[in-house]
């Protein structure tokens, strides 16, 4: 179940730095894990290579990463000269402001485009930005206010919201019915997955046929309903594997599978190897 990915937040309302992130890097390494907290990221210096909910990236100089709150990240490689500027603000924080509300209608986007590549120019002004609130979160009292904090958050998704806006129309796009529905698909496919590994359920939840359904997510995901839930179902049996040593079948029968046969052929036509020789991997 969802309840069993690895989640990280963070215990303080909102925190900014810069610097070699090999230790924080290596915490998400490996394996798939839900970021509760909301996150911006500069990579200034190295590479990345990582998934965000289920989509492959390859991070590099210059690139900005905007990461809503309840993103699935998986860490698989990055250089030894890996550099970055990062802000973070808690959940509890950014649910007690209700922010994220004013920003909808981007998260479809976001989620299908979490890494923008930043002209040197951006860059450089982000970095300014960067480095004013890092001198600023060393006073305790500025780091404690939380209208202070409020509006370093605001003006952090503002940003973010210029860019997309500015970067192939993708503000523009996120307005279209189809990127509603594929952000009330995966709402859905996050609440159902372990029940319901069919594309027909969700159709009818949404009250659209199924033919029309499947376009329209494959149009604005670029996959189909059953690679996203196959991807959902894949990153949670993958973390659970590797994080304790429950057995494959109690895994099996909570993602929904009736018994460990289908399980381990499911997950060896999508990794290409068993449960098992994952696990000892």
């Amino acid at each position: 179940m969802e309840s069993d990915i690895p989640k990280y937040d963070l215990p303080v309302d909102y925190i900014v730095g810069e610097g070699f992130a090999k230790d924080l890097l290596k915490s998400y390494k490996n394996f798939p894990c839900k970021i509760e907290s909301g996150l911006f990221i500069l990579c200034i210096k190295g590479t990345m290579q990582v998934t965000i909910n289920s989509n492959a990236h390859h991070i590099s100089e210059n690139d900005l990463i905007t990461l809503p709150p309840n993103c699935i990240l998986e860490i698989h490689t990055f250089s030894s000269d890996i550099q970055i500027y990062y802000a973070g603000f808690s959940s509890h924080f950014i649910e007690s402001i209700n922010l994220m509300k004013a920003t909808q209608h981007l998260l479809p986007v976001i989620m299908e485009n979490s890494i923008v590549a930043l002209s040197p120019l951006q860059a450089c002004s982000y970095k300014m930005f960067y480095e004013s609130s890092i001198l600023s979160y060393a006073s305790y009292r500025t780091r404690e206010n939380k209208e202070i904090v409020k509006a370093v958050l605001t003006m952090f998704i503002q940003g973010a919201t210029e860019i997309y806006k500015l970067q192939n129309n993708w503000y523009l796009s996120s307005q279209s019915r189809k990127y509603e529905i594929y952000q009330e698909f995966l709402q859905l496919a996050m609440k159902h997955y372990t029940v319901h590994h069919g594309a027909s359920f969700y159709a009818n939840e949404l009250g659209l046929s199924l033919p029309h359904f499947c376009s329209t997510i494959k149009k604005a995901a670029g996959n189909t309903p059953l690679e996203v839930i196959a991807s959902i179902i894949l990153m949670e049996a993958k973390s659970r594997l590797k994080s304790a040593d429950e057995p494959v079948k109690n895994i099996a029968l909570s993602l929904g599978f009736n018994n460990i046969s289908f399980f381990n052929k499911f997950f060896k036509q999508h990794t290409g190897i068993t449960p098992q020789e994952y696990r000892g991997r």
